[in-house]
């Protein structure tokens, strides 16, 4: 079969390779759909904190496929499935403590063991989800999806609150299809991008605002961009008994500048997000359901020979590529 092997920094190369053998408990999947990730950006860049990798290793944590071969009770031959990539060890304090998203012993398919940007993979059955009548490349979403509904979880979303987003990238344009999702229709963006902001405001985003705006009365404001200026705007920004989730992944050496007295004043809550703990089956149940469409947000569909392409942002109009190996 082919994958794609990462071996360093930019040094990934599409080989063939030997499929994989499974064990008992593991099912054989090939891949129909694997999205690319900002994770996966940074762990190609060799960013300095980009997820902990050793290479050689297939990434690709965002992926589906068809069963080919089981050792699994729980699925045949043939059957469509959701790939969960997060595993957690079942026995830290976290863990037996609810927050498995904090696992002390957290591994991931895609990121420590051989992932999605093959033909084949071997996944271990407690980590596959069936699904029936969505289309590979959407389901290949469900992972993001479902990192965004824990995110929305921690922070809850009520029909009337003003919503501030920054950053419309395919992670703040997921948010923006949940937050509409749970009735909240008086959403406002910020977004530097012109063919980003021209998608926001077609899915429903009711301004684009810019740094300037002077209006600070947001109930909500959800960053999703991840650079200094993205996350002090979300602390500017936020309204008294506001709510702040930031969500994206900044780099370790960005220091942001804050204002504590502000946020007393304010009473502003504020919250961060890791993984997608419980969420997996509830984002495959609202595609499933047709309660959440992300088919807009996939911009490329591409094969494993133009990977590196799409993971150094060559792509005009990149939002969420989709690997079809």
């Amino acid at each position: 079969m082919k994958a794609a092997i990462f071996y360093g920094k930019r040094n990934l190369k599409v080989e063939d390779v030997t499929l994989p053998a499974i064990k008992e408990g593991e099912i054989l999947v090939k891949v129909e759909a694997c999205g690319i990730c900002g994770t996966d950006i940074h762990i190609f860049n060799g960013e300095e904190g980009s997820a902990k990798v050793t290479p050689p290793v297939v990434l690709g944590h965002e992926f589906c496929g068809t069963v080919v071969e089981t050792k699994s009770k729980l699925f045949n031959v043939g059957d469509k499935v959701s790939i969960d990539p997060n595993i957690y060890c079942g026995v830290c304090k976290f863990c037996k403590s609810g927050r498995p998203q904090l696992c002390e012993n957290l591994t991931a398919l895609g990121v420590n063991i051989n992932g999605g940007f093959a033909q084949y993979a071997a996944v271990p059955e407690k980590q596959a989800i069936k699904f029936d009548n969505i289309d590979f490349a959407e389901a290949a979403l469900a992972e993001p999806l479902a990192c965004c509904l824990h995110g929305l979880n921690r922070i809850k979303i009520f029909p009337t609150d003003k919503v501030l987003i920054i950053g419309f990238g395919p992670i703040g344009l997921i948010m923006l299809e949940l937050i509409k999702m749970y009735g909240a229709d008086n959403i406002f963006g910020y977004e530097v991008d012109n063919f980003r902001k021209n998608v926001a405001k077609s899915y429903g985003v009711k301004v684009i605002v810019d740094e300037n705006w002077e209006e600070e009365s947001f109930d909500v404001v959800i960053e999703c961009a991840g650079t200094k200026e993205s996350i002090e705007m979300a602390f500017k920004k936020i309204g008294k008994g506001g709510r702040i989730l930031v969500f994206s992944v900044p780099s370790p050496v960005v220091a942001t500048e804050i204002y504590p007295f502000e946020m007393f004043k304010k009473e502003a809550q504020i919250f961060w997000s890791f993984v997608n703990p419980f969420t997996q089956k509830l984002a495959i149940d609202l595609l499933q359901q047709g309660k959440i469409n992300l088919k807009h947000i996939i911009t490329h569909k591409i094969s494993l020979d133009k990977l590196c392409e799409a993971l150094s942002r060559r792509f005009e109009n990149q939002l969420k590529v989709v690997v079809q190996p």
